[in-house]
């Protein structure tokens, strides 16, 4: 019997009976020489008929079962066929595939299936009742630079068995060494998205967050198939949707050949292994999907630990979610073993990892800290850009500096913060920082992972809140977003508001979010409209240059130093008998204020 290394698919409904059927697959054998036998087929055409779903299998060129699919799932087998090791030679493998149904002839997808994973040669086959029906036989062909699918049938189980596979197999190789093919590009993973709502939600509110997770969906690489929302007010706790909606998504996964499923949520590790038992595909929730992302767009090196912390940190405990029976519980008698489980080892290392990580970002926070000390000693103060994702902080910080910040339209284009010098009209320099974008339902393992990041926004002394004044929900991410700077301890900076792609916009929105935002700036940052006006805001709100003095400050107003601590950089803090002799760099109308406070000529 040949060890089948994978069964995929729809595994979960079928039967003992099925399954043990299923299983018996890896018995059976193909002679080298022939594309097929009869007794395979029956095997299959009878499984086929009590399973209601398509099955199939990869054979290779000895004629081995190797893997085994429940349902149409066959571009899923992709990751699974090893590359074709030249381009003129195919994988060595051959699809065996039966439907449930008398129709046999090859379709659309399974055509795909054969040119993206150079297959040997593809096999399909009808059912009735159980008992094999038409079989084609489908191989490939080189043909005026590009590959083409040629077909043989309708045969009879029988005549299929006689047909020869080395002759088919050397006629493909000798047309592909004949030919010069272009390179194949990869094809996006197709996705439907799921979400689930409070039956009260509105469609515009749906439709916005739907939205979203599409353009979340397209920046990961993927293809957005289709769509499936449910109305509900709380989730089902075992596959997040309802039974019937997972139903739903199954067969529209099918009907549009979709590889994966995004769920608008982070999901439970319990619920993705349910779902993707139920679905036979790889199901990816919005914080994995947000995590993808990261990982595609972090550059630096700083970037890529905090991407792994969050990504390691989300992986542990779904790893040990997915079979704690296999651990060994405890101690005692029937529990002691030759040693860790795999699952323990792997625990291991993963929690190993994220302390190493941890102390690596550390080290580079301790050093970013040192960056912000020697800003101070220059005494710039810094402009911290935020502002929801793609609301165009990277073109503004471009459009006030002239610089070379990274800009796309896609979300999370900038991860690294990236600093330039900016000069205000009062010729006052200042430090403005790029930083990454917020969004809704941001990962708790991003807000920790970026935590040295983020601390730039928490240090700076003034923040510039980029609002996309062209999204029609820009009301709920400025929420988003000063909800998010509460969470990090920068909700009560100062704070100035460019309302920012007023080119993309009408005149009635730029006057709604003014009265929204009492002092807010219009600008365009694309088009280098109203950058000016930006400036001189910043330059009437922003810190001034911090001036250095010393006081002596009696004991009795001791509070005194908590505030120049507090405002300012002390420099010397020497203990008298009868005073505190300080020395320290404050914003200049804070030395004002001391000064009028100890000469008496204000109250404390």
């Amino acid at each position: 019997m040949s060890a089948i290394s994978k069964v995929h698919g729809l595994t979960r409904s079928i039967v003992a009976a099925q399954r043990a059927a299923r299983e018996a697959l890896g018995a059976h054998h193909v002679p080298a020489d022939r594309v097929v036998n009869t007794d395979l087929l029956e095997h299959l055409a009878a499984l086929a008929h009590q399973c209601g779903r398509e099955v199939g299998v990869l054979v290779d060129r000895v004629g081995a079962v190797r893997e085994v699919i429940v349902g149409r799932r066959w571009q899923v087998w992709l990751d699974s066929v090893p590359p074709r090791s030249t381009a003129h030679s195919l994988s060595g493998l051959r699809l065996l595939e039966v439907h449930p149904q008398a129709g046999g002839h090859p379709t659309e997808a399974d055509r795909r299936f054969l040119v993206d994973a150079g297959l040997d040669l593809l096999v399909t086959c009808g059912t009735d009742h159980g008992r094999p029906t038409e079989v084609w036989v489908a191989t490939l062909n080189a043909h005026r630079r590009r590959l083409t699918v040629v077909e043989e049938g309708p045969l009879t189980a029988e005549t299929a068995a006689h047909l020869d596979l080395n002759s088919r197999v050397r006629a493909v190789e000798d047309a592909l060494r004949q030919s010069v093919l272009p390179a194949r590009r990869p094809r996006a993973e197709r996705a439907v998205l799921a979400a689930l709502r409070h039956p009260e939600a509105s469609d515009e509110e749906i439709g916005a967050s739907l939205e979203e997770l599409r353009r979340l969906a397209e920046t990961a690489g993927a293809s957005v198939a289709g769509v499936v929302v449910q109305r509900r007010a709380k989730r089902e706790p075992a596959t997040f949707l309802g039974r019937g909606k997972v139903a739903e998504v199954l067969r529209l996964c099918e009907a549009r050949e979709a590889q994966m499923v995004i769920i608008d949520q982070e999901l439970t590790p319990v619920q993705q292994r349910n779902l993707e038992q139920e679905l036979g595909l790889k199901v990816v929730d919005r914080t994995a999907l947000i995590l993808d992302i990261f990982a595609r767009r972090a550059q630096s090196r700083e970037g890529r630990l905090q991407v792994e912390l969050a990504q390691t940190s989300y992986a542990l405990p779904r790893l040990a979610g997915r079979g704690v029976w296999l651990s060994r519980l405890g101690g005692g008698i029937g529990t002691r073993g030759p040693g860790d489980t795999k699952l323990e080892v792997d625990s291991r290392r993963l929690r190993q990892r994220i302390t190493d990580l941890r102390q690596e970002i550390e080290a580079l926070s301790r050093h970013r800290r040192l960056q912000r000390a020697a800003r101070r000693e220059a005494a710039l103060p810094a402009v911290a850009l935020v502002g929801y994702t793609n609301a165009g902080k990277s073109t503004l910080l471009n459009a006030l500096s002239e610089g070379g910040a990274f800009v796309e339209d896609k979300l999370f284009a900038t991860l690294d913060p990236l600093v330039r010098k900016v000069t205000l009209p009062n010729h006052q320099p200042v430090l403005v920082v790029d930083t990454v974008g917020f969004i809704q339902k941001l990962p708790t393992q991003l807000v920790a992972a970026f935590k040295a990041t983020l601390e730039e926004v928490a240090e700076a002394d003034l923040l510039v809140h980029v609002v996309d004044l062209s999204h029609p929900r820009w009301r709920e991410q400025v929420a988003t977003v000063q909800s998010v700077l509460a969470d990090l301890g920068a909700g009560d900076k100062p704070v100035v508001y460019a309302l920012n792609k007023t080119d993309r916009t009408s005149r009635e929105r730029v006057r709604e979010a003014l009265e929204a935002l009492p002092g807010a700036v219009p600008v365009s940052a694309l088009q280098g409209v109203g950058l000016l006006n930006l400036l001189r805001r910043i330059s009437q709100v922003v810190p001034g240059r911090p001036v250095r003095r010393r006081w002596s400050i009696p004991y009795e107003r001791a509070r005194l130093l908590a505030l120049i601590h507090d405002k300012g950089r002390v420099l010397v803090e020497e203990y008298g008998e009868a005073q505190i002799t300080v020395e320290a760099e404050v914003p200049a109308s804070v030395a004002d204020w001391l000064e009028a406070v100890l000469a008496g000529r204000r109250p404390a």
